[in-house]
């Protein structure tokens, strides 16, 4: 499933991810800017995109949370419901930049051009780190928290 949102409903969506998570219309977020929280984390997209088992736990992680569909938003500002097995946490080529939420917000990733890919909500972070022994190895180097 793939369902372009409604005007009015797109907009009362994008004011919340604006407040709860800083994404803005400038369509781009963090690492290339500030998110505003601490609870965020980068990885380089290769790290991700070229292994389909990474890009299917995110999936299963999300529907453990009883999210059957997700929010897709991209970078012209469509807001789009997708279902959460369809979810490809990629840039997709095409000079969009996307984002990807549930109704509750308390996570979020986002796909940037600049080759990463950021989440958002500490237990999304903390599961992707349990689950990836290497994580740090592949953070972005646009992402300098975490590198001593």
């Amino acid at each position: 499933m793939r369902t372009q949102l409604s005007s009015p409903l797109a907009s009362q969506v994008k004011r919340r991810i604006r407040a709860i998570w800083g994404v803005t219309d400038s369509h781009y977020w963090y690492p290339l800017s500030t998110a505003g929280r601490p609870d965020v984390i980068a990885f380089d997209s290769d790290y991700i995109e070229e292994d389909d088992q990474k890009i299917k736990e995110i999936q299963q992680w999300i529907s453990r949370r009883g999210a059957d569909v997700v929010f897709e938003l991209h970078e012209d500002l469509t807001l789009w419901q997708i279902d959460t097995d369809s979810l490809d946490p990629c840039y997709d080529g095409r000079y969009l930049e996307r984002y990807w939420f549930d109704q509750h917000m308390n996570w979020v990733i986002y796909a940037s051009h600049e080759s990463t890919i950021s989440f958002g909500g500490n237990e999304l972070i903390t599961s992707l780190q349990s689950s990836w022994p290497d994580w740090q190895e592949h953070l972005s180097v646009i992402d300098h928290r975490f590198i001593e």
